[in-house]
């Protein structure tokens, strides 16, 4: 059987979609879908730094450094947003896939298209950011989908709010249908449970402690 490689086919009918996977042993769309996905990240991250959105850090630093400074750091935070882009990407991907692979074994491609459905939940988040970043004026700490603002009303503690900042309606909608794929497609659950929640809780914990430093830290 040949499966047509859509995430969002795998978003909006997880079960028909993965029951045609469990059965695929020939992929279509496998690569352009890999493709379009690298290239969206880009645009976001690149739209998302042209419009200021997390410079926050820096923008606060403007009174205490030249002009000169302050315009090398944002070419440096676009730069910067560029590559995360791509290395974002490559890491929720072709990483997570690579994880799961050496963990629980199976399929590395079938591992690789579940990842694009869970790459295409963190992108469908990123572009609902942008307007309500740019609207509110709000960084991620204050996003709406996340428990940042209750962090912010129950605590002072900055590392506590940008770590309940990044756990989001979306981020537990990842992690569900990591499961329910993985559920389907390996044998062993109690693996798929304990190799995705480990998987999980690393990547919330490198996000929030990235969203906690300072840019001024590193230039």
């Amino acid at each position: 059987m040949t499966l047509k490689v859509n995430p969002i086919k795998g978003i909006l009918k997880p079960n028909e979609y993965c029951a045609e996977l469990e059965d695929a042993e020939q992929y279509s769309r496998y690569r352009l879908n890999i493709f379009f996905l690298f290239l969206i990240s880009v645009f976001t991250y690149i739209i998302s730094g042209a419009f200021g959105i997390g410079t926050q850090s820096i923008s606060s630093e403007l009174s205490s450094i030249g002009n000169h400074a302050f315009e090398a750091r944002k070419q440096l935070f676009l730069i910067g947003r560029l590559l995360q882009g791509v290395l974002v990407p490559c890491v929720l991907i072709f990483g997570s896939a690579l994880y799961y692979f050496a963990f629980i074994n199976g399929s590395f491609r079938k591992l690789v298209i579940v990842q694009l459905n869970v790459f295409s939940i963190f992108l469908i988040e990123k572009i609902i950011q942008l307007p309500l970043f740019l609207l509110l004026n709000v960084d991620a700490t204050s996003d709406i989908f996340s428990l940042g603002i209750i962090a912010q009303y129950i605590s002072n503690n900055e590392l506590l709010i940008h770590f309940l900042g990044e756990l989001t309606l979306f981020r537990v909608a990842m992690l569900a249908y990591s499961y329910y794929y993985l559920s389907r497609l390996v044998e062993s659950r109690k693996k798929v449970v304990i190799a995705a929640t480990i998987l999980f809780l690393l990547y919330w914990i490198f996000a929030s402690f990235m969203s906690y430093i300072k840019i001024g830290f590193f230039f």
